[in-house]
C-alpha cells in the first residue's frame, strides 16, 4: 500500500490544514481536523504525535469560530439587523 508513516504525515498536513480552513472556513475546517485526528491514531510516529495536536487545536478552532457566528447571525437576526428570510 504505502510506506509506514504514510499516515502520520498525512495527518499531519491535515492538521494544519484544519488550522487554516478553521479560520476561513470552519465546516471545512472541522472535518479535516477530525479526519486528521483519526488518521493520526493509526500511526504511532513522532510525526503522528504532534500531528494529533494539530488536528486537535484545528478542531477547537473550528468549533469555537462556528460557535461565535452562529451566536453572532442569531443575536443580529433577533434585533432585525438581518432580515429572517430573504426570499
Amino acid at each position: 500500500m504505502g510506506k509506514e508513516g504514510d499516515f502520520g504525515e498525512i495527518s499531519y498536513a491535515l492538521g494544519v490544514l484544519s488550522i487554516v480552513f478553521g479560520i476561513l472556513q470552519p465546516v471545512f475546517g472541522l472535518g479535516m481536523g477530525i479526519t486528521g485526528f483519526i488518521l493520526s491514531m493509526k500511526d504511532s510516529s513522532p510525526i503522528s504525535r504532534k500531528a494529533k495536536k494539530l488536528n486537535v487545536m484545528g478542531i477547537v478552532l473550528s468549533a469555537v469560530i462556528t460557535l461565535i457566528l452562529v451566536i453572532g447571525s442569531s443575536y443580529l437576526i433577533s434585533k432585525g439587523l438581518i432580515p429572517q428570510n430573504l426570499g
